[in-house]
């Protein structure tokens, strides 16, 4: 039985038969170009002489008419369409290897690159918590720095507080000539009467020099003498010493002690140590700022720029941040 196209034996070759009632042709499948049809349609299929018949009454014309003139050489018609879908599967089938493999690196990639993440993330999450922590305990540390600090303060004023308290009812003489064996006492019962206080011995509750003291061989007659510092039992008598003491400015120590230097003699309020450094700053801004008085009263340290109807009112200072203050709106 042979190909009705290449007359060439069909044997076990896959092939197709007409369907037409009038033929019997059969062909190979690659010579009646029939690869592409399904089953069901190479049953009903028609050779190419029974089509061109049915369409012009005449099939000499027809491709797969064989010419008995005509010496065909023997080929397989079929093989090259094979090998070429063959190949054509081949590389679609290693481009999608490829592929796969490509698509499976990324894959193992992005699962790398996501386990990195998880870990750096969670690397940071620990490092932000335990900023956060440290952060809250500065916070904690911040606000009893500034309680402690405010405790700290408040100490300090009751402590001065405390400090001016014990000094209100004590003055200071200054410039008294300092003798061997001296009485403190009578020093003081002799300035009060030299001023025009009447005072006794029972009036005061004690009497001393204040500071370090002097070697008694000593020949440097130009060292000052050291503070007699006064306590009086009523602060009334103390603030009457200290108004007529403020009133007769003559007083020398030679008019008290009767021998050494002859120097004035001066009557102070008993300050604290910071008040004393604070006089002392106030002093030198007065003298610098144009002001003209500056003084203490009951431990308490004023400043005025001038006197009189025109005079400016007294000042209280209670701290260097005052001055500052004031230097600023002479600024401004």
């Amino acid at each position: 039985m042979n190909c009705s196209g290449c007359l060439l034996g069909i044997g076990n070759d896959t092939y197709v038969s007409c369907s037409s009632d009038e033929c019997v042709r059969l062909l190979h499948i690659s010579c009646a170009n029939a690869q592409h049809l399904t089953p069901e349609q190479r049953e009903t299929w028609i050779c190419p002489d029974c089509r061109a018949n049915v369409k012009r009454g005449d099939n000499s014309n027809t491709p797969a008419r064989a010419n008995g003139n005509i010496t065909l050489r023997k080929k397989n018609s079929s093989a090259p369409s094979t090998n070429q879908t063959q190949t054509s599967e081949a590389e679609n089938s290693t481009s999608l290897e490829l592929l796969a493999t490509e698509i499976r690196c990324l894959r193992q990639d992005m699962a790398n690159m996501q386990s990195e993440f998880i870990k750096r993330f969670d690397a940071l999450t620990s490092k932000l918590l335990d900023y956060d922590v440290r952060l809250n305990t500065l916070e904690e540390k911040e606000k009893e720095n500034d309680f402690l600090k405010l405790r700290v303060t408040q100490l300090e004023d009751q402590i001065k507080k405390q400090s001016h308290h014990l000094l209100r009812s004590e003055l200071e003489i200054l410039g008294l000539a300092e003798t061997p064996n001296e009485n403190p006492y009578h020093l003081v019962l002799t300035t009060a009467k030299k001023i025009g206080v009447d005072l006794e011995e029972r009036d005061i509750d004690y009497a001393l020099r204040a500071g370090l003291q002097g070697r008694e061989d000593s020949k440097d007659t130009d060292r000052l003498p050291r503070p007699l510092v006064i306590s009086f039992t009523r602060k009334t008598k103390r603030d009457d010493f200290l108004q007529q003491a403020k009133t007769r400015r003559t007083l020398e120590s030679t008019d008290v002690v009767g021998s050494g230097p002859q120097r004035r003699v001066y009557v102070n309020e008993r300050l604290t140590s910071d008040t004393r450094r604070l006089f002392r700053t106030a002093r030198l801004w007065t003298r610098e700022h144009g002001y003209k008085y500056c003084w203490v009263r009951n431990g308490m340290v004023y400043i005025r720029k001038r006197e009189g109807r025109d005079g400016s009112p007294p000042l209280q200072i209670r701290s260097a941040e005052d001055l500052n203050k004031l230097s600023d709106e002479r600024i401004n």
